[in-house]
């Protein structure tokens, strides 16, 4: 039996997202002003795309552009063949980074005022979020690592401990405790969620709501003065608010 939809209403990245994490192998195919794409998953990847006489990874660039469009996804459909070999955070990562560097240029193209001074170029989005991580862990004593990531586990940017911690994981994991508290908040009636706390041996996970889609998670050791943990990450999540409105 497949499931269908509209792109407006569930985003490609969520779809890629849902269907990685849950091991599924499915074909997800797409239409769009008479376009028609296939995406194929297999073993928590995806492993072959299809737009027109194109395949490959080159297609998810186009993809990631399509913000309305029809979707049917089908499970138990094996891939025809395996053209995509990059794990899906990165093909998807590296595709919205691409769309953001060509809107910024086409915007600087379109701009109708030239500065007579040579002014700093506009930083882009992914740059402002890892400066906004990178600022915290220089500032703050008690946070280690942190990142923001959608509430479907795709990690927009993050600066955790590599020996420690693999960014795919600080993904599915905050993705799963966001999900958890909120339906947690709702069923005991304390309102919309906005933040969480959990405390293990060798320190806490904090994870808070950014906007309706997107989370911050913080990592900090054992020993740390939580009061200034929640101030500091309080900071963080309105900056992180604030590039996110951009």
């Amino acid at each position: 039996m497949a499931v269908s939809g509209n792109l407006g209403d569930m985003p490609l990245t969520s779809l890629i997202s849902v269907n990685c994490n849950d091991q599924n192998r499915a074909r997800l195919r797409l239409q769009r002003d008479g376009q028609e794409a296939e995406i194929y998953f297999d073993g928590g990847q995806v492993v072959h795309m299809v737009l027109g006489d194109r395949e490959g990874e080159e297609v998810i660039d186009d993809l990631l552009s399509w913000e309305d469009g029809q979707f049917e996804l089908e499970m138990d459909v094996p891939p025809p063949a395996h053209t995509v070999h990059v794990p899906w955070s990165n093909l998807v990562l590296d595709g919205l980074r691409r769309l953001d560097e060509e809107q910024l240029a086409l915007e600087e193209l379109n701009s109708d005022v030239e500065e007579e001074n040579e002014m700093p170029v506009r930083k882009r989005r992914s740059e402002l979020l890892r400066d906004a991580l990178a600022n915290l862990l220089a500032r703050s004593t008690d946070i280690v690592g942190a990142a923001i990531v959608g509430i479907d586990g795709l990690v927009l940017s993050a600066n955790v401990p590599i020996r420690e911690v693999d960014e795919t994981l600080v993904g599915a994991a905050a993705a799963a405790i966001a999900g958890l508290s909120k339906r947690s908040v709702q069923q005991l009636k304390r309102g919309n969620f906005s933040q969480t706390l959990i405390g293990g041996d060798d320190g806490y996970i904090i994870v808070s709501m950014v906007d309706e889609r997107n989370v911050f998670v913080g990592l900090t050791p054992a020993s740390v003065n939580l009061g200034m943990v929640f101030v500091e990450t309080r900071e963080v999540v309105e900056e992180l608010a604030s590039i996110m409105r951009r």
